[in-house]
């Protein structure tokens, strides 16, 4: 079958699929680990699971559902991680392994792969957190030491990226737009812009990346915080009098920070490189405690790594008065018209440790917005 003429996964799809699934294999009883290290090198990956299609990817294959459109066939609904054993297995025998039989395969699956994660995490039974170095990078690792000479982390495992992707990330350091050259730890609950690009060493069976790093961005006291219009519990403009309403300094900042959080990445036709990939996430990791700790990540961004806002020429985070994040809670399954609560924990410049629930706006599709040149055109042709 020709490769043109099959839906396949896209590399985060499979990445996401990986790590719903421990990097387990979801057929019952096996639970076998599908990636480790390899011994064709230092920085070889044995991999030896797949992202399998609950529905065929192509005509003839096994479960092809016709009516299905060419973004459901390759969207995470219509995936299985399996070991390449049961992999083919599943393959052979349709009349055993429904569609219905594979999803509840995969839910039950990812259910004690849910279970046994948040179990470790209430036990304190690993030191390790997450750890990004720029946008296509995360890894499971720890805080090795931090000096005058940068910080170093011991990285176990990827989440997001690879080796190959990390030595990529070096070899085009100098190349790489000033946004895009940072590292946020989740355990420090912080970030830091790096000053020039990382270095990797081998440690047992996994690595030490070493960062030399910039002093931590300047924030603002959240009295400081500038007036902006205020917003309704129901995400509304409101009116004084006949004029609408405004709030700043601490009155702001609930508002600052669920606006911050709500922008999207490319959602801004004037600011594409601003705002959170939370909705990515979300699509690919919603019901999974990933989801939450990739969401603490993308907030320790927001709070620590500065942003140059092209039409004032002025660089500053952009939720501005935030210097820690101690802790992100999501507080629904799902969210309700796109808005999600949440609890957040977080350090603010002049006053402390600060605690509250708000809502966010997470879209649970992606939003499909006319160009810029369509909107100067004019109204969009029918």
């Amino acid at each position: 079958m020709s490769p043109a003429n099959r839906d396949d996964f896209p590399p985060k799809t499979r990445q996401a699929i990986a790590l719903r699934a421990g990097h387990r294999c979801s057929f019952p009883g096996c639970q076998q680990v599908t990636a480790g290290p390899s011994d064709e090198s230092p920085e070889a990956v044995n991999m030896i699971g797949e992202a399998a299609h609950i529905h065929a990817a192509a005509p003839g294959g096994k479960r092809y559902l016709e009516t299905m459109s060419r973004e459901e066939r390759a969207d995470i609904s219509n995936a299985i991680w399996l070991c390449a054993t049961h992999a083919r297995l599943v393959d052979r025998d349709e009349a055993t392994f429904t569609a219905d039989a594979l999803r509840k395969m995969r839910s039950d699956h990812e259910a004690r792969c849910t279970a046994e994660q948040r179990k470790a995490a209430a036990t304190g039974a690993t030191s390790s957190d997450l750890v990004a170095v720029g946008p296509d990078i995360i890894f499971v690792g720890e805080v090795q030491a931090i000096d005058a000479a940068g910080w170093s982390l011991y990285l176990r495992n990827f989440v997001e990226g690879d080796l190959g992707s990390l030595i990529k990330f070096i070899e085009r350091f100098d190349r790489a737009a000033a946004f895009e050259r940072y590292l946020l730890v989740s355990a420090l609950g912080d970030g830091r812009v790096l000053a020039d690009a990382p270095s990797i060493a081998k440690m047992g069976i996994g690595h030490i990346v070493r960062c030399r790093v910039l002093p931590g961005a300047a924030r603002i006291r959240a009295s400081d915080l500038p007036r902006d219009f205020a917003m309704s519990e129901s995400h509304d403009l409101m009116l004084k009098g006949d004029n609408f309403a405004t709030v700043s300094g601490l009155e702001a900042l609930p508002q600052r920070v669920k606006s911050c959080l709500s922008l999207q990445q490319g959602e801004s036709w004037f600011h594409p490189e601003a705002g959170t990939r939370l909705a990515e996430y979300y699509r690919l990791l919603r019901e999974s405690p990933w989801f939450e700790q990739l969401f603490k990540l993308e907030v320790i961004r927001q709070a620590a790594i500065p942003y140059e806002d092209p039409a004032t020429n002025r660089q500053y985070t952009p939720l501005q008065c935030v210097e820690r994040v101690h802790g992100i809670e999501i507080l629904g399954d799902a969210p309700t018209n796109n808005w999600l609560p949440i609890r957040v924990d977080l350090e603010i410049k002049g006053i402390g440790r600060w605690q509250h629930e708000l809502s966010i706006c997470i879209p649970v599709e992606p939003i499909r917005r006319p160009s810029l040149a369509d909107l100067l055109a004019g109204p969009m042709q029918q």
